[in-house]
């Protein structure tokens, strides 16, 4: 793709222009959505990641182990589901994810459930940033910062919806080449089961109330040994690596958004 010569010019003054890569793909940003996966699932993810010496921000449901004990490399936010269950008080489920990761800077809503009423409780429990903003395979994300001063970030892929969309197991059909910021997002377990399909890791998780103990001896037969979507992230991985394209986590994005406007 030609790239367009002036936005170099239209991002001027925002403190996150080389983050948005205007001239190439050379920075990126790797997220994972826990999603109540089990400590074994979560590990795999950090693993993977760990080989190519990539950054990653983990956006935790609920405590972890792993997770607690931050590995390097490894910025943790909070996943607070405001979507279903009997505690319909949004202040208190935030509040027991911060309470459980008192340094958590930022969140992402599971189901990127967020409005008004969800930045005023960000704003209160001491939070920087959201990354709630879902915007499939658009090219040009950027960063914004919302009236209680809360960093907005947009996010352009995730492996369950490429795999929902029947999308090939590349990155053909995915806008990588273009300007904008380029976060991605995975799942722990659809990169542990290294899923061909949606379906085929809600055919394994619908089996337990409380995924976050189900046993390994139990998902390890399930996991497909064909390429799949573990395979394709891996792929973007090697090429952040053969590539020198630098990883960062959000929270330090957020820190250089918001000082610009101190």
């Amino acid at each position: 793709m030609e790239k367009t010569p002036d936005l170099a010019r239209i991002w001027r003054g925002d403190p996150l222009l080389e983050y948005y890569n205007p001239n190439d793909l050379a920075n990126v940003i790797l997220t994972c959505d826990v999603d109540w996966a089990p400590d074994y699932a979560i590990e795999r993810v950090l693993e993977i990641r760990a080989r190519f010496g990539c950054k990653i921000t983990m956006f935790a449901t609920h405590p972890s182990k792993v997770l607690l004990d931050r590995p390097d490399g490894v910025e943790v936010a909070i996943h607070p589901d405001f979507t279903r269950g009997a505690n319909s008080d949004f202040d208190e489920k935030m509040r027991i994810l911060k309470e459980a990761y008192p340094r958590a800077r930022g969140m992402r809503s599971h189901r990127n459930f967020f409005g008004q009423n969800i930045s005023d409780l960000a704003k209160k429990h001491g939070l920087e940033y959201d990354a709630s903003v879902f915007l499939w395979n658009e090219p040009f994300g950027q960063a914004q910062i919302d009236h209680n001063g809360i960093v907005r970030f947009t996010y352009f892929w995730e492996d369950g919806i490429h795999l929902k969309m029947g999308l090939p197991l590349s990155w053909e059909k995915v806008r990588v080449e273009e300007p904008g910021l380029k976060i991605f997002n995975v799942h722990p377990m659809l990169i542990y089961l290294n899923s061909t399909s949606d379906e085929h890791r809600k055919l394994v998780t619908s089996r337990y109330k409380d995924l976050a103990a189900a046993p390994r001896r139990e998902i390890e037969p399930e996991v497909n040994r064909r390429r799949g979507i573990t395979n394709l992230w891996i792929g973007l991985l090697e090429r952040i690596e053969t590539e020198g394209v630098k990883t960062h986590h959000l929270g330090d994005l957020a820190k250089l958004k918001r000082g610009s406007t101190a």
